[in-house]
């Protein structure tokens, strides 16, 4: 069997298309950056310290559509005569789609894919200091016109936004008064939720509060007896600084403190900064929640979340009634 793109001695090569008849040509390719509703928001807001992430993806987009031959070794140079690519901020991520129009003797499919990928990574280079738990995912071509196979148009429905995990409900709650008064942007909350995710929680509450002891406690009473969430995290407020209340808070409205998952949650993060012995963060149980209150710091929150993560399951389901396992020996 031949190859179109290799010569008889195994050569690559790109396709001789000097005879080959100019005619117009377009094509459509979509593809997304999949991230947590704050970083989201924060992007629509404008709220990014790089700067507006939507037009710099966007623009970006547009230079990579001419760059598409520099980047793809055997695909031709093109003249592009239209180009738009556009981001819009959906409820899980950042949706790009890239449009390309030439008359030329080949198509323009690889442009516009170039096009939505160089735009997707652009996305993400903006916002990897909020997250770097984004993912891009869904690049495809959505439709083609022209050329000698003629148009060409995609049937499956559209690739969903990602999905949540099917498991146990989680609410996040960040602590901060910068953060609740647009003067910082809340990395820890979402590190949060990607982690819980990733063990098989559900993120379906999000929240941020000021340094504020009624306002803790009050989410905390909402979130416990109107939703039916299995565990909250909060972040910040566990220092000792004048404004840190969250473990006076959570403790107001707890039912039992769970003293060894605050102890793991110390004992794992002294593995990496001595500071850790400074933290007071804390368990608790209130109805048939848990409650674990971490960090400020997206490092520090998500350090004491992994210390503790693999127990996370079992002492739910022992605190809502499912104790079949108790009293077995576990590895």
């Amino acid at each position: 069997m031949g190859f179109t793109h290799m010569d008889k001695e195994g050569h690559p090569w790109m396709v001789d298309v000097s005879d080959k008849e100019r005619t117009d040509r377009s094509a459509t390719a979509e593809g997304w950056v999949l991230m947590s509703q704050e970083i989201s928001r924060a992007v629509l807001e404008g709220k990014n310290t790089k700067g507006d992430v939507l037009t710099v993806a966007e623009v970006a987009g547009v230079s990579a559509v001419k760059k598409a031959s520099d980047l793809i070794p055997l695909c031709h140079p093109l003249r592009i005569d239209h180009c738009s690519v556009i981001c819009q901020v959906k409820d899980r991520g950042v949706h790009i789609t890239c449009k390309v129009k030439a008359g030329d003797v080949t198509g323009v499919e690889m442009e516009a894919l170039t096009g939505v990928s160089v735009a997707a990574l652009t996305v993400y280079d903006m916002c990897k200091a909020m997250d770097k738990g984004m993912e891009i995912e869904g690049i495809r071509l959505l439709e083609k016109t022209g050329g000698k196979s003629g148009d060409w148009v995609r049937t499956v429905s559209p690739p969903k936004e990602k999905e949540l995990s099917s498991g146990l409900s989680v609410g996040i709650l960040t602590v901060s008064d910068k953060g609740s008064v647009g003067e910082r942007v809340d990395t820890s909350g979402p590190a949060l939720a990607r982690l819980a995710e990733a063990e098989g929680f559900s993120p379906e509450a999000f929240a941020l509060v000021p340094d504020d002891r009624s306002a803790i406690a009050e989410t905390l009473i909402d979130w416990t007896d109107n939703k039916d969430l299995c565990l909250i995290l909060i972040t910040g407020g566990t220092g000792l600084s004048p404004r840190d209340v969250t473990p006076e808070a959570v403790l107001s409205v707890a039912d039992r403190e769970v003293p060894g998952l605050g102890e793991r949650m110390r004992s794992y993060s002294l593995a990496f900064t001595d500071r850790a012995v400074l933290s007071r963060a804390l368990a608790v149980t209130r109805g048939k929640t848990l409650i674990l209150a971490m960090p400020g710091s997206e490092r520090g929150a998500s350090q004491c979340f992994n210390g503790v993560k693999s127990v996370l399951r079992h002492g739910i389901d022992t605190l809502r009634g499912h104790s079949e396992n108790c009293g077995h020996s576990h590895p």
